[in-house]
């Protein structure tokens, strides 16, 4: 079973951010993470669970908050871990210390998400980041004594971004210790402050995608899915998501499914901490679940059973190079051009 946690908590929100989190909330910390660990046992119990083979603790800013908040989750976890099981903290890099990261790896963790976003300082400051390019160089001279398995976030599309300023980020990333680095193109949500600022992405230039990706792959970084690329060491959590596992959601706003059955926790602090078990419920259809398989698959290496095609308009995207078939499956040869092969297949 794969298991999200989310901490909502940060020391400041990013224009670009639509995910729930919370700034100035340091006094509910302490009774959020009591709700937490209600939800935790409660949907073990409720569920059956026996394995667990990957944690993803996500926000937020999972680092913002104190290192002794997570040991009552974590002793509670550990049994049920399998020896293999990926345990990843998402993290800031002006946060990082050396203490926090040596409780969390006795907890268990044995990945790190760090959210580096860019290496220009200008650009930084324009997606409205508190940390700096010299905070990047000094957490990085941490994480690494500590955990080995680091991936690293950037954005591209931004309006400051030119081929040049791309390569040099690029370049960046590739001068530190990580086997992983997931790329995003600004997505600029209405439900973020930046919601109204839609100059702050590209407007008429292509994408940087197809740069990312071939800078990428001729340093020997293989692209698995359209945002994340794989030295050595492929997100499990992620890749049991693309491939249809159940998984489930703890934290306020978080998100979970087993079998046909979503569940959604509110995205309220002080009505997930009143009642932390509460959800709403949404019953897929089978439609739907196929829907979904079809898009993740192409947009990852997972690929979509033959069987869940447009048989007439298949023969056409095979000839026309766009997707290939290998044992009754089928794979984007572009993820950039999944959305479309999807929609055009079902």
């Amino acid at each position: 079973m794969l298991l999200y946690i989310h901490i909502p908590f940060c020391d400041s929100k990013c224009g670009y951010c639509a995910f729930f989190s919370q700034v100035n909330k340091e006094n509910m910390i302490t009774p959020y993470f009591q709700a937490l660990l209600k939800d935790i046992k409660h949907t073990l119990k409720h569920f059956s669970v026996k394995k667990i083979t990957s944690i993803f603790v996500g926000g937020g800013t999972p680092n913002f908050v104190d290192s002794k908040h997570y040991r009552e989750i974590f002793k509670l976890l550990t049994p049920l871990c399998v020896n293999d099981c990926e345990i990843t903290f998402e993290m800031n890099p002006n946060l990082i210390t050396p203490s926090w990261l040596s409780e969390i790896k006795e907890l268990g963790a044995n990945r790190l998400s760090i959210g580096v976003q860019s290496f220009y300082d200008d650009k930084l400051q324009m997606l409205e980041r508190v940390h700096s390019y010299d905070d990047i160089c000094r957490s990085f001279d941490i994480v690494y004594k500590h955990i080995e398995n680091i991936s690293l976030d950037l954005i591209y599309d931004c309006k400051l971004d030119t081929n040049k300023r791309i390569e040099y980020e690029l370049e960046s990333a590739l001068k530190l210790p990580i086997s992983h680095l997931s790329a995003y193109s600004l997505s600029i949500d209405s439900n973020s402050r930046f919601g109204d600022r839609k100059a702050y992405s590209l407007q008429s230039r292509e994408s940087f995608g197809v740069f990312v990706r071939d800078f990428l792959q001729k340093k020997g970084f293989r692209q698995y899915e359209v945002s994340n690329f794989s030295y050595k060491n492929k997100c499990k959590h992620n890749l049991g998501y693309w491939n249809g596992e159940a998984y489930l959601g703890v934290g306020a706003s978080s998100v979970g499914r087993v079998d046909s059955v979503r569940y959604f926790a509110t995205p309220n602090l002080e009505q997930y901490i009143t009642n932390p078990l509460q959800r709403k419920e949404e019953v897929l259809s089978q439609n739907a679940l196929n829907f979904e398989s079809i898009f993740m698959g192409f947009r990852s290496e997972i690929g979509v059973e033959k069987s869940l095609l447009n048989k007439a308009k298949l023969k056409y995207v095979i000839e026309s190079n766009l997707c290939y078939e290998y044992d009754n499956r089928i794979y984007a040869n572009d993820f950039f051009l999944a959305d479309s092969i999807a929609l055009y297949l079902t």
